[in-house]
């Protein structure tokens, strides 16, 4: 890289299709105005009470868990289609490397990447337009949140960050697995996105302070 690039950061742009929605982690009213987003969207497409409140609860878990992980930026969707609901989301954390170095590693356990319960994963490289190359490890997993597992399509996208030891880690999650395939090349094509930021006008990459004085989730 060049000197004019080992400056750090100040932030990042990341754009997402036009339907889905940018989620505030910053703290339990903004998880709970989500959830409650999501149970009427699922209302609405004809799903029992019991349904909707599962669904809700997935997003609220994700989002609970990305706030504790310190992750910057959430932003998913929710979409009731005929032959069921699609939900995904895409999380931007900043992490510090394990003393190995082995981000994809620590991030994944890249080392084996089949495993007999069906889950899997490969690791791989990309080339982001405004970025250059990152390294990049996808597959189906069992991701735990609050104490509930679910099999999930997962891509977590790994950005060095210049002028830091840290990298910036962009993750896509869905449990729709039937569409791993196509929500692989979403993933893709949002993290395709992703622009680092020194003029600070883009979200910072520090973890949002929390916001008490929030108002509370509609009811």
């Amino acid at each position: 890289m060049t000197g004019a690039t080992t400056t750090p950061p100040t932030g990042f742009r990341l754009r997402t299709p036009d339907d889905w929605v940018d989620y505030s982690v910053a703290d339990e009213a903004s998880e709970n105005r989500m959830a409650d987003e999501v149970w009427h969207r699922a209302r609405a497409g004809g799903f029992t009470e019991e349904q909707a409140g599962r669904y809700a609860e997935q997003l609220r878990r994700s989002v609970r868990e990305a706030r504790r992980a310190g992750a910057l930026h959430a932003a998913g969707v929710f979409q009731v289609y005929e032959d069921g609901p699609l939900t995904a989301t895409v999380l931007v954390s900043v992490v510090t490397p394990p003393a190995t170095g082995d981000i994809l590693g620590a991030l994944t356990g890249a080392g084996q990447p089949a495993h007999a319960d069906g889950t899997w994963r490969r690791v791989t490289t990309a080339r982001l337009p405004a970025v250059g190359t990152a390294g990049r490890v996808h597959g189906i997993q069992n991701v735990t949140q609050d104490g509930a597992t679910m099999r999930c399509a997962v891509m977590h996208t790994v950005v060095p960050l210049p002028g830091t030891p840290d990298v910036l880690v962009v993750t896509g999650s869905s449990p729709n697995i039937a569409e791993a395939e196509e929500l692989f090349e979403l993933f893709a094509t949002i993290t395709g996105t992703l622009e680092l930021t020194w003029e600070g006008e883009a979200p910072a990459l520090t973890p949002p302070a929390a916001s008490p004085d929030e108002p509370a989730a509609r009811g």
